[in-house]
This record gives structure tokens, C-alpha cells and sequence, in this order.
């Protein structure tokens, strides 16, 4: 009897024990999440600031790649990198369609030349494309492409849709989404037709004149 008493007595310790770790995990775990989602609140409440700050700096002209690269880097901090080249292309269009600083063409067709932006001078898109990522950053489309999309729409014959949409990254998604589809059709190769469709000559013209490009 008293054996059974004493593993009774034993097993209500073990048991208190039990629900005193558990308690004690529970709290320890709900601290670590309280951590995390103190992080988490903190990085966005940055990213705000930080983009404030940035709508701002641009509007007056004084943007610098130190300020592009903290506020990009926290953005993919925050969302992730898909978000942030959406985000990346949005400072780009910023930039050049800003009213008092944004690019502009001395020709009626910018393909032309003539482009003028921050009081330098362009003569194609692909050196303003050079241009822009000294100032926010190495392209991470590697690609011109979104630089002709961008200019499209700034001397479109509504300009102000595209200042209007990139007031915020959401009304901007539908552009940096467009530009993206325009970049990746611009990577794809021209057609060829199967080589046993054609006959050699043919085949060494297509050869001959896709080397050319």
C-alpha cells in the first residue's frame, strides 16, 4: 500500500513538472514569436520611412545610389526580390518621368536621339540605360528593353497615366508587370524554321544573316 501511495505521489510530480515545462516552452516560444514579429514590424515601419524618404529625394532631384541600394536592399528584406525589381523599375520610371527632373527628347521620336535627362545628354536609350543604374543600381533584368517601355510611356499621349501609377508600388504592379513581358519577349531568339524544311541555301542565308545581328 504504501508503495502504491508513493508512485501516486510520484507520478502527480512528474505530472506538475510536466505542465511546468510546458508552460514554461509555450512562453519561451511566445517570446521568440513576439521577437520575430517585432522584427517583421520594424523592417516595414523602415521600408515606409525609407520610401518616403526616397519619393521625396526624388522630386527634388537629389537621389544617389547610396540611397537607391539601402532603401532596394531593405525592400528585399521585406518582400522579397520578385517584389523588388517591381520596386526597382518603379524608381525608374520616377526618376524619368518626374516633372521638373524627368528625361525628355529634342526630336519627335526619342529613338532619334536628343534624349535629355538630370542636364546630361543621350543619344540612344541604351546609354540612358547606363545612366539610370549608376544612379539605382545594376539592372536586375539585364536587359534595354525596359528602359524603350519606360520612355514609351512617358512621351506617350497620356503621360500622366504612368505618373499616376507609380504613386504606390500597388498601382504600379500592372506596369512593371507589362515591362517584364516586354523584357522576357525581347530575350526570345527569332523564329527558324526546322533545317529539314529548307533547302541549304536557305538555311546558310538564315545562318549568315542572324550572324549579322
Amino acid at each position: 500500500m504504501l508503495n502504491l501511495d508513493y508512485l501516486k505521489q510520484q507520478a502527480r510530480e512528474m505530472a506538475a513538472e510536466a505542465a511546468r515545462a510546458h508552460k514554461e516552452a509555450e512562453a519561451a516560444q511566445k517570446a521568440i514569436d513576439d521577437a520575430e514579429t517585432f522584427k517583421k514590424v520594424s523592417a516595414l515601419k523602415t521600408l515606409q520611412a525609407l520610401g518616403g524618404a526616397v519619393q521625396k529625394l526624388i522630386k527634388h532631384g537629389l537621389l544617389s545610389n547610396n540611397h537607391s541600394q539601402t532603401y532596394l536592399n531593405q525592400y528585399v528584406k521585406v518582400y522579397g526580390r520578385d517584389k523588388a525589381i517591381n520596386e526597382y523599375l518603379r524608381l525608374a520610371t520616377l526618376l524619368l518621368s518626374q516633372e521638373n527632373f524627368g528625361v525628355e527628347t529634342t526630336t519627335a521620336r526619342y529613338g532619334n536621339g536628343g534624349l535629355l535627362w538630370k542636364g546630361q545628354s543621350y543619344k540612344s536609350a541604351e546609354e540612358l540605360h547606363v545612366a539610370v543604374q549608376e544612379l539605382i543600381g545594376e539592372d536586375p533584368l539585364e536587359s534595354v528593353q525596359w528602359i524603350y517601355s519606360i520612355l514609351d510611356s512617358v512621351f506617350s499621349d497620356d503621360p500622366g497615366a504612368i505618373v499616376s501609377a507609380c504613386s504606390t508600388g500597388e498601382r504600379f504592379e500592372g506596369f512593371a508587370n507589362l515591362y517584364r513581358r516586354e523584357v522576357e519577349a525581347a530575350k526570345q531568339p527569332p523564329y527558324i524554321p526546322n533545317i529539314s524544311d529548307i533547302t541549304v541555301e536557305d538555311a546558310m542565308l538564315i545562318s549568315s544573316f542572324l550572324g549579322q545581328l
